[in-house]
């Protein structure tokens, strides 16, 4: 199963001069247009969240990184999208509890690494050998190498995504889309000059639709001077902003449309929508980040795209995305 390139030069000319043309009714969210995917921990969401989009058999290849921090998988999305693979994150030296059994259950033949061995350990490894799986591991000298030697593997036709390394947020709000088109994330610092493994990437890869994601504060201005082409920058004055920027982006050449369900996720935390990215990709479906007291931009998404037919998807716990948080975020 592959899924094609959708994000074409008609498409994209389009969309950078005509207006969105978005859902125009919110929908109140009930347990019958609602579902929480979520676990004990961010080990256990991970695993229900393969639980709920993969069906027995249905992953012969899995993408795994450590969901102890977020560097090396920022960029992980569309690898597992390119496979269509689940991405399951794993504590440094052990499998989590249920890890091996949805393994066997997705049928999987063949595990990817993200990360080097101070991230997933050579024990983790071995663990998965021993389940007669077979091994690949990606990593790189640093975070920005790692995201390069991904971006490799994917590989890259039209589009490629420079977003920060410093942070999670702008990462995660372009996976979904950036997965489900099969184009790579690049990672870069917020400041100071950019890694010359990243540099010479795009020298030799120039895309026809250069996107930076993230304001100036966070992909410095000189990253655009990188790209012949004219750069598309997604960004707004937060993170929640840079979030509602991307998806109305994705709303405006139909890449998302009335017809996408939408998942919500906390975006003061990064396992929960790590893995829940490449669910989304799948369709693709927007992600919409949230705060504990969601800003307007959270909720004006809502707005915007929820309609009577569309389903919520909320990735993580209570502690992750609170009932209350989600009474804010629906309130008219």
């Amino acid at each position: 199963m592959t899924y094609g390139k959708v994000l074409t030069t008609a498409a994209l000319a389009a969309a950078l001069t005509i207006g969105a043309v978005l859902p125009a009714s919110a929908a109140p969210l009930t347990e019958d247009n609602s579902y929480r995917i979520f676990g004990s921990d961010r080990y256990q969401t991970s695993l229900e969240v393969s639980w709920e989009g993969w069906d027995d058999g249905d992953a012969q290849t899995v993408v795994v990184a450590t969901g102890a921090d977020f560097p090396d998988a920022l960029a992980a999305t569309p690898l597992a999208s390119s496979y269509v693979a689940p991405l399951l994150l794993t504590k440094k030296d052990s499998l989590p509890a249920g890890f091996a059994d949805e393994l066997k259950r997705l049928g999987a033949k063949k595990v990817i690494l993200v990360g080097g061995t101070g991230a997933v350990s050579d024990k983790v490894q071995n663990q998965i050998k021993g389940l007669g799986i077979t091994v690949e591991r990606i990593s790189g000298k640093s975070r920005y190498e790692t995201a390069v030697k991904i971006a490799e593997k994917v590989g890259m036709e039209e589009a490629l995504f420079v977003t920060t390394g410093a942070n999670f947020a702008d990462s995660l709000s372009i996976s979904p889309a950036a997965g489900h088109i099969e184009e790579p994330i690049l990672l870069v610092p917020a400041s100071g000059a950019v890694p010359t493994v990243v540099a010479d990437y795009i020298k030799a890869n120039q895309p026809e639709f250069p996107f930076i994601i993230g304001g100036e504060k966070a992909v410095a201005p000189s990253v655009e001077k990188l790209f012949k082409e004219e750069t598309i920058r997604l960004a707004g004055v937060s993170r929640y902003d840079t979030n509602q920027a991307i998806n109305d982006f994705m709303y405006e050449i139909d890449l998302y449309d009335e017809t996408s369900d939408i998942y919500i996720t906390t975006g003061t935390n990064f396992p929960d929508a790590l893995s829940g990215s490449a669910l989304a990709s799948l369709w693709p479906d927007p992600l919409v980040l949230t705060a504990p007291t969601p800003t307007a931009a959270s909720k004006q998404q809502i707005k915007d795209y929820s309609t009577n037919d569309t389903f919520h998807y909320i990735l993580g716990g209570e502690k992750a995305v609170s009932s209350d948080t989600l009474k804010k975020l629906f309130a008219k």
